[in-house]
């Protein structure tokens, strides 16, 4: 205690630049935990959060009360993390590696930036250039099926196409971004270690294999690492907004995320259930990137992240 208080008076200059952060930080992360009771009650707007009656357990049930329903749920939501944490690792390594390789610096500022601008496309958007291209009547994708001699396909009534068609969306919308973070790290690299590679008549493959991807494990790892606090979410504007909530697709588009959506959206809103739902999501979140960065410190310690 007496070194924390010395450190502090030591350093009151930075002490006092960080107290805003720290205030705003308070204020919006740790008093609203104190509504993490609602998870727990049985919730009414007459009595509020401090009236409202206790009830244990009952509000969890829920997610197990339907096995077909929490399987679907459970299933939507990590599938889809999986497979969008696999895409865009790639991707976004891929992308960065190309634009690295790349010799004329005016093209890379031009070319990074178009790829950049759907990031700041709001998902409303999004959904609207989805339906132009899906949209069964007029749409630009059953055109070209038409000029091809195939079928028209009901986009919105068909299930199985949808992992396909939302992961093209998230790729399109976030690679250009999640690209950012690897190419700064590719410019921060030792320049005379590629030089010596020349020396040696290495490839620009092996050198990409045997210098840059080894050098880039290391914020791979914590990248995927800190993304393990999410595997129990889903982006809302993605799941809920662009499938424009089409109750037939669900089998294949409903994630948690987007099934508290539908609920709260609803006439009948069960708060203490929905609370109880980001709650589990916010656990088992906790708790998997724990768990793998314990396995992680254990197997490689450099690529843990604490």
């Amino acid at each position: 205690m007496k070194e924390l208080i010395r450190n502090t008076a030591k350093n009151k200059a930075l002490v006092v630049m960080a107290l805003p952060a720290m205030v705003l930080l308070f204020m919006f992360s740790y008093m609203p935990m104190y509504a993490l009771t609602v998870a727990f009650k049985n919730f009414n707007y007459m009595e509020g959060i401090m009236g409202s009656a206790w009830c244990g357990l009952n509000n969890f049930k829920f997610l197990i009360s339907s096995k077909s329903l929490s399987w679907r749920l459970l299933r939507n939501t990590v599938g889809y993390y999986l497979l969008f944490t696999a895409l865009g690792t790639v991707a976004n390594v891929g992308l960065a590696l190309l634009i690295n390789e790349c010799a004329s610096r005016r093209y890379v500022k031009v070319a990074h930036t178009v790829m950049i601008m759907p990031t700041f496309i709001s998902w409303i958007a999004v959904t609207f250039i989805v339906k132009a291209f899906l949209n069964t009547g007029n749409g630009l994708v059953n055109h070209l099926l038409e000029a091809a001699g195939l079928q028209k396909v009901n986009w919105y009534l068909s299930p199985k196409y949808w992992p396909v068609i939302l992961s093209i969306i998230t790729l399109w919308k976030g690679t250009g971004y999640g690209s950012i973070i690897y190419l700064s790290a590719l410019a921060g690299m030792d320049a005379q270690v590629f030089e010596a590679a020349d020396l040696d008549g290495a490839t620009k493959l092996q050198k990409i294999r045997y210098i840059t991807l080894p050098m880039l494990t290391n914020l791979i790892s914590i990248k995927l690492l800190l993304s393990l606090g999410g595997i129990m979410t889903s982006n809302t504007g993605l799941f809920y907004r662009v499938t424009l909530n089409t109750g037939i697709l669900y089998s294949t588009t409903q994630t948690i995320d987007a099934y508290i959506m539908n609920a709260l959206t609803s006439g009948n809103s069960q708060f203490g259930m929905i609370a109880a739902a980001t709650l589990f999501q916010s656990a088992v979140g906790a708790m998997m990137l724990l768990l793998v960065n314990f396995v992680v410190r254990k197997v490689s310690p450099e690529n843990a992240l604490f």
